[in-house]
C-alpha cells in the first residue's frame, strides 16, 4: 500500500521537486524597439545605438600647436593667434538604448546586457542620409567625414561613426539566486560575469511566484502521506 501511494504521488511531486532545484529556463531577450538616430536616420536592431563625433582641432603642444581629432571643443586659449577652433561641435555624441525583454515579459537590466554584449561598428550608406547631410559627408573606412579629401583633412572637419550593442550568438539569461546570469541557449557555458539584482527586485524578476503553488502542493502531499502512514501504523498496535 505504501509503495502504491508513493507511485501515485510521483507524477505531481517529482516534477515540482525537480523544478524547485532547477533555475528558470534560459532564453535570449529581444530589443523592444528599433533604435534610430533622428538626425542621420541611421538605425539598429541592437540593444543600444551609439554615435561618436570627432572634429579635427588645433591643440597646444610643447613644440607648437598641432592638429588632433577630439570629441569635444578645444578652447582657443593658449593657441597661436592664427589657430582658432569652433566654440562647439555641430553634432554631439549620443547613445540610444532599448529595453531587452524575455519571452515571458521580464526585462533584463541594461548593465547586464552591456556586460554580456559587444559593440559592433555600423557602415552607413551616405546615400541613405537626409539630402543635406548626404551632400556633406562621404565614407572613409569606418567613418563618415566632411573632409573633401579624407586622406588630408582640414581643421574643422568632422568624422562620425556609429556602433550597435549586440549579444553573441546563443546568449541567453536566467535568474538564479537573486542575479541575472548569462548562459548559453545551446553549446558551452559563457564567461560573462553575472550581475546582482537589487534585493527589492529579486522576487518580482525571478517570476517564481506563479510556480510556487507546485512546491507547496508537493510539501502538503508528502506531509499527508507521512501522517497517514504514521496513523495507520499506530492503529495496528
Amino acid at each position: 500500500m505504501r509503495l502504491a501511494c508513493l507511485l501515485l504521488l510521483l507524477p505531481v511531486v517529482g516534477p515540482a521537486l525537480a523544478q524547485a532545484q532547477v533555475p528558470d529556463a534560459q532564453a535570449q531577450p529581444q530589443p523592444v524597439e528599433r533604435l534610430v538616430d533622428p538626425e542621420f536616420g541611421i538605425s539598429s536592431d541592437g540593444y543600444a545605438l551609439r554615435r561618436d563625433v570627432q572634429m579635427l582641432q588645433w591643440v597646444p603642444d610643447t613644440r607648437g600647436d598641432r592638429l588632433d581629432w577630439r570629441d569635444a571643443a578645444v578652447p582657443t586659449g593658449g593657441l597661436d593667434a592664427a589657430h582658432r577652433n569652433p566654440p562647439a561641435l555641430p553634432f554631439v555624441a549620443v547613445e540610444w538604448q532599448a529595453n531587452a525583454r524575455l519571452p515571458d515579459g521580464r526585462v533584463i537590466p541594461h548593465d547586464v546586457i552591456v556586460q554580456a554584449g559587444e559593440w559592433q561598428l555600423l557602415h552607413p550608406e551616405p546615400a541613405l542620409l537626409p539630402p543635406n547631410l548626404a551632400a556633406t559627408f562621404q565614407p572613409s573606412g569606418e567613418v563618415l567625414t566632411t573632409a573633401a579629401d579624407p586622406q588630408s583633412p582640414q581643421p574643422g572637419d568632422l568624422r562620425l561613426r556609429w556602433s550597435e550593442l549586440v549579444l553573441p550568438d546563443a546568449t541567453g539569461f536566467m535568474f538564479d539566486a537573486g542575479r541575472w546570469v548569462p548562459v548559453p541557449t545551446r553549446g558551452r557555458a559563457l564567461d560573462a560575469p553575472a550581475i546582482p539584482e537589487p534585493a527589492h527586485a529579486a522576487v518580482d524578476a525571478s517570476g517564481t511566484g506563479g510556480n510556487s503553488w507546485r512546491y507547496w502542493l508537493a510539501a502538503v502531499l508528502l506531509l499527508a502521506l507521512v501522517a497517514g502512514l504514521a496513523w495507520r501504523q499506530r492503529g495496528r498496535r
